[in-house]
């Protein structure tokens, strides 16, 4: 796992990432198989116990193991933008870093670059990337799903756009469906001061309260009672309007779910806003049982009408020995 986020002020962005890089492996807990025993042996007359391998197998679930450090997660993908990522460290047997890298590479080879449009650019990332994604299904059963933040700000326009870039979760079958999306992308409210990602969930209940999970959970309770009850001429639209609708979701209750309004940041609010959170995240590992996921070198950086300024993890520091 990781932690990145992207906070936007009123006249810039800021940026962090974290470089922790979590392997995980395939393991059972003790607790877990010492229960699969137990119902196994109740489910026996005489109290012997047969075991089926396949049922063994499916009791191994994928943990994190170790982590290690120092992945690069936030790059410079052009004077005035910046891209993060999370989840997996690799597609194709490359380092996300490397793919990124050859892609900046590529992208200053066009003359005609700077004068495309974001979403031109994000386009162009996203078929780049499904190049190496479906070379890697040419040799690997699936690919994990990854997660990219791009912040660009429009200078012209004195404006921060954030953009969600997902590779999705993908087998090797989906290489014969033509319809297929491997790679998606999606544009940030104006209203989403805050666009984080990886593990984050502590700062979206901060920010959020739990207003995502209401807007999840009303349309599959109510897919689940049309589900049971075989409900018939259920307009398409209705499920998904329902959490939009006043009567269900109140402004009252909405209000109560959200524990605060971000008001219009400066830029330093913003730097000190990202480093709060990415801190929290660090901090209330220590209070689980799982393995810390999140810290190592913090990268950070801010966008503003004077292009990317590195700020915090990017230069390579003298050693603490000497």
């Amino acid at each position: 796992m990781t932690f990145i986020a992207s906070v936007v002020a009123n006249n810039g962005v800021a940026i962090i990432a974290d470089s922790l890089v979590t392997t995980s492996t395939s393991s059972i807990e003790f607790s877990e198989f010492l229960n699969f025993l137990t119902k196994e042996a109740e489910k026996s007359e005489d109290g012997d116990i047969k075991l089926d391998p396949q049922e063994i197998i499916k009791l191994f679930k994928s943990r994190p193991s170790y982590t290690k450090d120092y992945e690069d997660k936030l790059f410079e993908f052009d004077p005035f933008t910046a891209i993060t990522t999370a989840g997996s460290a690799s597609i194709n047997d490359k380092r996300i870093g490397n793919i990124i890298n050859s892609i900046i590479e590529e992208n200053k080879k066009d003359n005609y670059y700077s004068r495309k449009g974001i979403e031109t650019k994000i386009k162009h990332l996203c078929r780049q990337l499904e190049k190496e994604i479906k070379s890697h299904l040419g040799s690997k059963r699936a690919i994990r799903p990854t997660k990219f933040i791009l912040s660009h700000f429009d200078r012209k326009k004195n404006e921060t756009l954030i953009y969600k870039i997902d590779v999705n979760s993908a087998s090797k079958e989906d290489l014969g469906n033509p319809s297929f999306k491997f790679t998606s992308f999606t544009r940030a409210e104006p209203w989403e001061k805050v666009v984080c990602d990886g593990q984050n969930r502590i700062s979206e209940r901060i920010l959020y309260g739990a207003l995502e999970d209401v807007y999840n959970l009303v349309p599959r309770i109510a897919n689940k009672i049309i589900e049971d009850f075989e409900l018939k001429d259920v307009p398409e639209d209705y499920i998904s309007k329902l959490s939009s609708n006043g009567k269900i979701l109140s402004p009252d209750l909405l209000a109560d779910m959200k524990i605060f309004k971000l008001s219009s940041l400066s830029l330093q609010q913003a730097v000190d806003l990202a480093s709060l959170l990415m801190r929290l995240e660090i901090d209330f590992q220590t209070y689980t049982e799982n393995i810390p996921t999140v810290g190592g070198v913090i990268k950070m950086a801010v966008i503003n009408k004077d292009g990317l300024t590195f700020i915090n993890g990017h230069d390579v520091a003298k050693p603490n020995n000497i």
